[in-house]
């Protein structure tokens, strides 16, 4: 064996060997400029979370270049973009929102560096829940909701094609594909849930209203608007939740599980982590269905 420069030179039984395991080095990466050549011929698109990436990508295929700002086990709370992500961000077609607390200091630095990029937002046409409390929509995980999900598809197919026109065949093609899967699965869970319509389960982080509202579900946070409870906020919901039977409290690997611990020992429960910002959407929404009904798996 020879090394020269990084390449290391096997030598079996002759010259021919030597070309060919040289020969499938450079193949391997002249593979990787091609591939990476193809990547930046196309158009760029950024979402801010996973779920949303996934969408896209199921309209688009693989004829979009699609980069999520929010990578896996980051909260969109508190996201800071890395200086590789802004750069990537000057190159992109399109910037599609989805109404997360990154986006309201962010998104002004985001088109001034790149002042041609369009901005959409996933929100667009959609019926959304309000908090009456706030008179504001306080939910952005839309995404937990098939049928809301299957709304959206069809608007941004639209939009996309707009921007697009070369993919408007794809992108109808691949809606109709998708819009099937979002309905197939909206039934099952439907049949699934249904005995447990008008009952409550608690979350650490409030992001399951969508998926709550679709099935007649309540759902109980031990945060509220980005605040612990306080400790008669607390024990109050110890209370409420003692009154509904719960022995199962869902956390997020994006949030800290201290309270919600607190919680546990007080009402003998244990803690389930579910992703509601992971990229396979039908997987988590079966997750927790699965979760809430006491399905084996």
């Amino acid at each position: 064996m020879h090394s020269c420069d990084g390449w290391q030179f096997h030598y079996f039984r002759g010259k021919d060997t030597l070309f060919m395991v040289v020969g499938m080095r450079f193949l391997t990466l002249f593979l990787m400029l091609i591939t990476s050549a193809a990547a930046l011929g196309k158009p760029l698109v950024f979402v801010s979370v996973l779920p949303q990436k996934a969408i896209v990508q199921a309209l688009a295929g693989d004829a979009l270049q699609v980069e999520a700002m929010v990578g896996k086990g980051f909260n969109p709370a508190t996201y800071q973009p890395s200086p590789r992500q802004i750069a990537r961000l000057s190159r992109a077609s399109l910037y599609i929102r989805a109404g997360v607390p990154f986006e309201q200091s962010w998104l002004p630095r985001f088109r001034s560096t790149n002042p041609s990029m369009i901005v959409l937002d996933m929100r667009h046409g959609l019926d959304l829940l309000e908090d009456h409390e706030h008179g504001q929509e306080s939910d952005p995980h839309i995404w937990t909701d098939p049928l809301l999900v299957k709304a959206h598809a069809r608007i941004l197919a639209g939009e996309l094609a707009r921007h697009f026109p070369a993919l408007e065949g794809t992108l109808e093609h691949n809606y109709r594909k998708l819009a099937s899967r979002l309905d197939a699965l909206n039934t099952e869970l439907e049949t699934r849930l249904a005995p447990l319509r008008g009952h409550a389960f608690l979350v650490y982080h409030p992001a399951w209203s969508y998926f709550a509202h679709r099935y007649g579900l309540h759902q109980m946070a031990v945060e509220a608007h980005g605040k612990e409870p306080n400790s008669r906020s607390l024990t109050e919901l110890i209370h409420q939740a003692r009154k509904a039977g719960i022995h199962t409290i869902i956390t997020q690997p994006q949030h800290s599980v201290a309270t919600a611990k607190v919680l546990a020992r007080e009402l003998n429960a244990k803690l389930v982590p579910i992703d509601p910002l992971s990229e396979d959407i039908f997987t988590s929404l079966r997750h927790l269905t699965q979760v809430l009904t006491g399905e084996t798996p």
